[in-house]
């Protein structure tokens, strides 16, 4: 009963933009912002929550970030995509390119992902790391 109040004091759009906002993380930081600051990125590994990610530090501080990263391809044939949870899953090159209009300049490779050589679309929020 008291969220019916809260939604009809304050709007629908008011109360989807708190709910929005309390779901981002606190102290987020940008790769690239991180990146143009010196920070070093290691290799892909899992965070302590499980997910898949990079940590990137610059001696005294750490953070991690999250892989955004959906699919990826392998070699010049080869393609994987990414569950939820991480899971790598092969995938069919060709059936994918077919429907996607071709090649994508945009979806990073597997092994650059996994050296911690990266652009920034291929990278979520970074949040400190304990």
């Amino acid at each position: 009963m008291m969220a019916g109040k809260v939604v009809k004091r304050l709007g629908i759009p008011s109360v989807a933009l708190l709910l929005m906002a309390s779901v981002a993380p606190a102290h987020a930081e940008s790769y690239s912002n991180l990146q143009s600051s010196g920070y070093k990125t290691s290799k892909l590994t899992r965070g302590a929550s499980g997910s898949l990610g990079w940590y990137v530090s610059n001696g005294e501080k750490k953070f991690f970030c999250r892989m955004r990263a959906t699919n990826a391809y392998v070699g010049k044939t080869g393609m994987v995509g990414f569950t939820s949870s991480g899971k790598q899953l092969s995938l069919d090159r060709k059936v994918y390119e077919q429907y996607a209009g071709g090649f994508d300049p945009s979806m990073p490779q597997l092994a650059d992902l996994k050296a911690g050589r990266l652009n920034a679309r291929s990278v979520g929020y970074c949040v400190p790391a304990k």
